[in-house]
């Protein structure tokens, strides 16, 4: 899925319902392999490879490649998003916006602002 995708909104809830993909979440200050948030986690390594791709599928995490000189390269993962907005849109449906890293302090507040008037 890529950065510009909507994700899907049953995803990203039940990834942020889960306190092991909020503990991953908080890990990924920088970008790290598997096996080092799993060891930070405390997490067996089965267990969070299968909570990486649900971040993935939600939009929270992707992956990167770090390409190393000796030929051996490593997948590691970062934290895609720097929040989640989630407004209630009528009576019984939810309307979720991932924020991300790129997007300025400018940008967040006039997406709020334009958000606010839809509602009005």
């Amino acid at each position: 899925m890529s950065g510009d995708d909507p994700p899907d909104q049953q995803a990203t809830f039940e990834a942020l319902a889960d306190p092991d993909c909020r503990d991953i979440l908080a890990t990924l200050d920088e970008p790290l392999s598997a096996k080092r948030v799993a060891d930070a986690c405390e997490l067996p390594l089965t267990s969070t490879y299968r909570k990486l791709e649900q971040l993935s599928d939600a939009a929270l995490v992707s992956e990167e490649t770090d390409i190393r000189s000796d030929g051996h390269h490593e997948t590691t993962y970062v934290r895609d998003c720097t929040g989640v907005f989630v407004a209630l849109d009528g009576r019984d449906s939810f309307d979720v916006d991932v924020l991300r890293d790129r997007e300025t302090p400018d940008e967040r507040l006039a997406r709020l602002w334009s958000r606010v008037s839809e509602e009005l």
